[in-house]
């Protein structure tokens, strides 16, 4: 009886092994850990060969499709984790399905043209070589499972060790899902025992809860609010060059103005929930499908205020509007450049603000000027953002002196800043949600108008407490300004931290229930008893959320 044969298309074979290799090198490393990446990659290749040899008994054809998706899949990939350190997963796929994913995530119909050339050129290609090389297909099903015992068997291993390197390894890991940290210890713990308290990891079991924050806000001191948010405007330029910003920097001199303020995250999302509700970005899954509308505009909703938005991108974005715009009346430019958006939002703003002034009103005026990827046919630079950022200083600048001059802001309380920052190729990367650093998270914070003491405010967490104070609905609450916490954008729970304190700064990720240290950004990296007590205060945090 003869044994059956696999005849593989040596230059697929050949193409894919070399596409996805390509994929897998940023989890390398000269750890334990690489045993992971490297076995994965072998069950990932035997995968695709088995899938395309019984596709191929089906029809020839389709194996070539099959190969010419996976060609694309794993380019678009590689293409995505150059360009803004993500991968493709399930929240980089979630952007695609979200409102207006092509300007918010900057996606352009040239790349769409060249990975459909690639595509196309692989398909071809494989057609035209019939280079075949005849495997044994029990050796390759063997060989597949073994990668996959050998690589689940080990992540899961190096979790019940509590290995620091691990998480480090696996947030590179492509198409990879992993033993949750409690079944590893369920696994191991029987065969060589309980593992001791390790000072790298401490684990943590997800249950953030939310302030308790009232649905609506007694105010006793009734202002209206103006709301200016621009989206991806970073501080560091601001601090450089006095000329990218000069509008705002003398508004700043009649309020308060801040250039180390903290977005607390780095990516959309993430960055709102924490400006309107006040909470880390934690709690970010339960606000969303809680069904119930929550954060500053829910409180001004019940306490009688007329609200209303406009938006020079949908902030349908993730939910943001439905969870933290209830019954707000929203302005939402049509398609067009940032500039022709931009001006939008400043006519509607004005047009709002005309409106019924015998009530308090609330306004949120949302800016898109400097947002990835500025202006469609201009070559991304960092002259080309900085003259983004001029253009909506201008824009901004004249629509709140115009506002003023018309009185249209007696007895209102301004607040300028921005979601997030922006990389602008600091460490070869554009765009935002990436990395923890200043600039994807320190953003300019403008206040105008203000009665309450402003010098404490340092985040977008103080920005709820901050408004609840102005409009006499609580006594001021400031929290600690020696702790810092930043939040990694994902989809909607962070993977990533940061815990900035006195004694310096600690990174952390977290992945299936176990917190680990991570490489810090700079040279100086924290002691074992700094990653320790900061880890310890991180899980308190993350649990009490105060």
């Amino acid at each position: 009886m003869h044994e059956a044969k696999l005849a593989a298309n040596r230059f697929e074979a050949v193409t894919i092994f070399l596409l996805l290799a390509i994929s897998l090198w940023p989890a390398m490393s000269f750890k334990a850990a690489v045993l992971v990446p490297m076995a994965h990659g072998l069950f990932l290749f035997g995968i695709f060969l088995l899938i395309r040899h019984y596709l191929a008994r089906v029809r020839p054809l389709v194996a070539h499709l099959f190969f010419t998706a996976c060609v694309s899949v794993l380019a678009i990939e590689i293409v995505v984790h150059h360009f803004t350190s993500l991968h493709l997963n399930r929240f980089v796929l979630s952007l695609a399905f979200q409102p207006q994913a092509k300007e918010q995530i900057g996606l352009s119909n040239t790349l769409f043209y060249l990975l459909a050339f690639v595509a196309g050129l692989a398909y071809l290609t494989a057609r035209l070589m019939r280079w075949h090389v005849q495997l044994s297909v029990r050796v390759v099903w063997t060989v597949t499972f073994v990668a996959l015992a050998l690589s689940q068997g080990l992540y899961g291993f190096l979790l019940y060790q509590r290995d620091a390197g691990l998480l480090n390894s696996q947030r590179h890991l492509v198409f990879f899902t992993g033993l949750h940290h409690y079944y590893a210890e369920k696994i191991f713990t029987p065969i060589f025992g309980p593992r001791p308290p390790n000072p790298f990891a401490q684990a943590y079991d997800g249950t953030a809860r939310p302030r308790a924050v009232s649905d609506t806000w007694e105010v006793t001191s009734p202002r209206n609010l103006l709301l200016i948010v621009i989206d991806s405007m970073r501080a560091m330029d601001m601090k450089a060059d006095p000329t990218v910003a000069p509008n705002l920097l003398q508004l700043g001199q009649k309020g308060y103005l801040s250039l180390d303020h903290s977005s607390v995250a780095n990516c959309t999302h993430f960055g709102m929930h924490t400006l309107f509700s006040g909470d880390l970005a934690t709690t970010f899954r339960q606000a969303r499908h809680s069904g119930k509308a929550q954060g500053i505009f829910a409180a001004l909703s019940g306490a009688g205020y007329r609200l209303s938005s406009a938006e020079a991108q949908s902030l349908d974005w993730y939910d943001l509007a439905a969870t933290y715009l209830p019954g707000t009346a929203r302005d939402i430019a049509p398609e067009g450049t940032n500039a022709a958006r931009d001006d939008f939002v400043s006519r509607s703003t004005v047009a709002r603000l005309q409106g019924d002034t015998s009530i308090p009103w609330a306004h949120l005026a949302y800016f898109s000027g400097p947002h990835f990827s500025y202006d469609e046919n201009k070559n991304i630079t960092t002259e080309v953002y900085r003259e983004m950022i001029r253009k909506t200083d201008q824009r901004i600048a004249r629509m709140v002196q115009g506002l003023a001059a018309s009185g249209l802001l007696r007895d209102t309380l301004v607040i300028i800043t921005s979601d997030h920052g922006e990389e602008v190729f600091e460490n070869d990367t554009v765009g935002h949600g990436s990395t923890l650093n200043d600039a994807q998270t320190k953003v300019p914070l403008l206040v105008l108008g203000a009665t309450m003491p402003t010098g404490w405010i340092r985040s977008h967490r103080d920005i709820l407490p901050f408004v609840r104070a102005e409009l006499g609905a609580a006594p001021l609450r400031a929290f600690p300004n020696q702790l810092e916490v930043l939040t990694g954008c994902d989809y909607e729970f962070p993977k990533s931290f940061a815990v900035i304190d006195e004694d310096g700064r600690v990174d952390f990720r977290l992945q299936d229930g176990l917190l680990a240290p991570a490489p810090s950004p700079g040279s100086r990296q924290p002691s074992d008893d700094q990653i320790r007590r900061a880890g310890l205060r991180l899980i308190r945090l993350l649990n009490e959320n105060k």
